[in-house]
């Protein structure tokens, strides 16, 4: 605050600093952040009459930071304790800050949320605390709290969109009712491995976040689906893509027009800065409807309202100015995985929509719009038909994306983690949420799964027995064939010096190579193969951050968290972002990323969520797949993290996640996809989790 020009209350600073308020500081809670994820507001009545006084000195404005960590091992408490709930120490110190606001002794609250969870802002629904202002910031890294203070002092215009929703009440997501794992019935540790009795079940199927709440709003409007008496504004205080700034925007003159060349739509958007003060950018975003038919209803296939396919950002515009922007999309982002009929993807028959839209929900809104509902059918705002374009599919299309990018067959790979396609169900199966009948299928609890023999046998950790093989031909070893590492370079994958070169390895290296390369290969002399350095991060080279004494290498940028970095909704500083990165690893020594992050935000709660970058599988991958780029530009690998369903902490190793497909390829799996096929990375770290029963790491599907 202090390099932005303002002035800070030295009297209350000083006291938060004391040796006697040292029992409320947050405890380092380290890589695994169960120690440090507790609320350590001062109690109001700790206050003592000179700093309460103090804050009458200057009569200002009072900012209140609400703080909240997650971290690897531990999901964020829920159920009986809700931690992205105000406390009661913090309950009462917004009540006392209100009432100085009262008295006037400040002039305004503004509050900043500094957390990669999403807070539980049911304070704002009536503004019980008389906030002027809040911030979303995030976790800000080694320097983005100088930006929060050029944001407050107005130096610096925002022109960040969430890459979640903000809920009046986060048990709300159908997600929470299957947060907890569950044991399968039968389980003793006789029959199965201690790591592989838990288990989780994905019931919401692909209505994670937005697409849950933006979904059921629209149906509630059409009267539609069963949706019930559901009320958007309990649930919703901001939606996913939402955003503020110092001025106005307004959008004009949307076009769209098909290009059959590249299989995708390029939409033109105008937008204009109507304030008459500042400057500022603003994230253009476009969402898709695909038509839910009588066909999806049959086969289980699964539609939101809306979903993110694509977004752009504007320059800095001035007061008055306006701007163009030309956002493509890929028509295979619209299309439809159908699991349980054409076991591929499709485009069903029918209308589809696309909108230009601040956010989610005036995404569905513009669509409503151009449906022909308005407010007086329940609307909660007026959308803009105008800025909407509509395409129809005549017949329903099971084969133009029946192949993948690559030209292989697509066709079902993960029956096996869906319980109502898994052949050794028995008598165990999933009734998934499904926009057919909101109140009929909404999850009240985890279903229970009772082990089958398949199930036990599937569950088994396999390992290699010698006794299993009639004979063991051992690999040759040693051989002096002259070749070395470098000679190499350039080769096929298929080259048969890779065997001429293998063959010179010993076995000691052999078993090192296998064995003990987690963060360290050790360099192998036989072939002249340097060792490499493997190092964490998500936000970074975040080796830098845990004490690590030789300065000289290990010197990094420590960035945001990744929720921040895809809030800016540009792919342009998500380059720079991975050029930088690129650049630590190289002065470090480093030769593999351990990151980014790619799983998804399926509820608040996850303990990692602040390195995965949204609850959208869309926004994640776009923006991680130019970082990814970046950093490979420099020559560094990456190995994004976790492949896959690692979207929570609880039991993370060996818990089995069951889901339907459409889901995996919809959500969970479209963070990693974009990154594979736009952004060539070339590697991933596998999670310890379990699809069904099949551990992540020897799933072939």
């Amino acid at each position: 605050m202090e390099k932005t020009g303002f002035n800070v209350n030295e009297t209350l600073w000083n006291f938060y600093e004391s040796e006697e308020m040292g029992m409320y500081k947050r405890g380092n809670g380290g890589t695994i952040a169960t120690a440090s994820a507790v609320v350590t507001e001062v109690p109001w009545n700790e206050y003592t009459d000179e700093v309460k006084d103090s804050v009458s000195s200057y009569g200002d404005a009072a900012i209140v930071t609400l703080s909240r960590v997650g971290g690897e091992g531990a999901d964020l408490a829920y159920g009986d304790v809700n931690y992205l709930a105000l406390d009661d120490n913090e309950k009462e110190m917004l009540s006392n800050v209100a009432a100085m606001k009262a008295d006037g002794t400040v002039s305004k609250i503004i509050v900043l949320i500094n957390s990669a969870n999403a807070l539980q802002v049911d304070f704002l629904k009536d503004n019980t605390y008389n906030v002027d202002a809040c911030l979303w910031i995030g976790d800000v890294g080694i320097t983005g709290i100088n930006a929060v203070a050029d944001i407050l002092a107005g130096n610096v215009n925002p022109s960040g969109s969430l890459v979640d929703t903000y809920c009046y009440d986060n048990y709300s997501s159908p997600a929470m009712a299957n947060f907890t794992p569950m044991i399968y019935e039968g389980y003793t540790e006789e029959l199965i491995p201690e790591k592989a009795k838990s288990y989780m079940v994905y019931q919401e199927g692909i209505y994670v976040g937005y697409k849950y709440y933006e979904t059921r709003y629209e149906d509630t409007v059409m009267g539609t689906g069963n949706a019930g008496s559901y009320v958007y504004s309990d649930d919703v205080a901001f939606p996913f893509g939402y955003g503020l700034s110092y001025t106005d925007f307004e959008y004009s003159d949307m076009t769209g027009v098909y290009d059959a060349a590249t299989d995708s739509y390029n939409f033109n958007v105008t937008v204009t800065n109507t304030g008459d003060t500042y400057s500022g950018k603003e994230t253009v975003q476009i969402y898709a409807q695909s038509p839910y038919t009588e066909y999806d209803k049959e086969n289980s296939v699964e539609k939101s309202a809306v979903q993110l396919c694509g977004f752009g950002k504007t320059d800095i515009l001035a007061p008055g100015e306006s701007q163009t922007l030309t956002i493509n999309v890929d028509r295979a982002d619209i299309a439809s995985y159908d699991a349980y009929g054409a076991k591929t993807y499709i485009l069903d028959a029918g209308d589809y929509y696309f909108t230009a839209a601040t956010d989610a929900h005036n995404a569905v809104n513009n669509i409503l719009a151009a449906k022909g509902f308005t407010t007086e059918n329940g609307m909660d705002a007026e959308g803009n038909a105008e800025l909407t374009f509509q395409w129809t599919n005549d017949t329903l299309d099971t084969t133009t994306y029946a192949v993948s990018k690559s030209g292989a067959e697509v066709t079902n790979q993960l029956s096996d983690s869906d319980m109502n396609l898994y052949e050794g169900a028995g008598d165990n199966s999933v009734t998934y949420l499904s926009r057919n009948d909101w109140e009929g299928t909404f999850p009240a609890e985890s279903p229970v799964f009772s082990l089958t023999d398949t199930m036990i046998d599937d569950l088994q950790v396999v390992q290699y027995d010698a006794a299993d093989y009639d004979t063991v031909e051992m690999p040759t070893l040693g051989a002096k064939n002259g070749l070395t590492l470098y000679d190499m370079i350039g080769k096929d994958y298929d080259d048969a010096d890779w065997d001429t070169l293998l063959d010179q390895l010993t076995y000691d290296e052999m078993v090192t190579l296998i064995g003990d390369s987690f963060h360290w290969t050790m360099p192998i002399k036989s072939i002249q193969a340097p060792g490499s350095r493997d190092e964490n991060g998500p936000q970074g080279l975040t080796a830098s951050l845990f004490g690590n004494t030789d300065k000289e290498k290990l010197t990094a940028t420590a960035f945001t968290s990744e929720d921040v970095m895809a809030a800016t909704f540009n792919t342009d500083i998500m380059t720079e972002i991975g050029k930088v990165i690129g650049n630590n690893c190289l002065s470090a020594g480093v030769a593999i990323l351990y990151g980014p992050g790619n799983n998804i935000h399926r509820t608040p709660y996850g303990g990692r969520n602040f390195e995965y970058y949204s609850e959208d599988g869309f926004l994640s991958g776009k923006m991680s797949a130019y970082e990814v780029a970046a950093i490979q530009e420099k020559g560094v690998h990456v190995v994004m993290k976790h492949f896959a369903l690692n979207d929570c902490e609880q039991d993370r190793i060996g818990l089995g996640v069951w889901l339907s497909e459409q889901a995996a390829r919809e959500v969970y799996l479209k963070a990693f996809q974009d990154v594979f096929e736009e952004g060539n990375a070339n590697g991933t770290m596998v999670a310890y989790t379990r699809w069904g029963c099949i551990l992540s790491g020897g799933n072939k599907g």
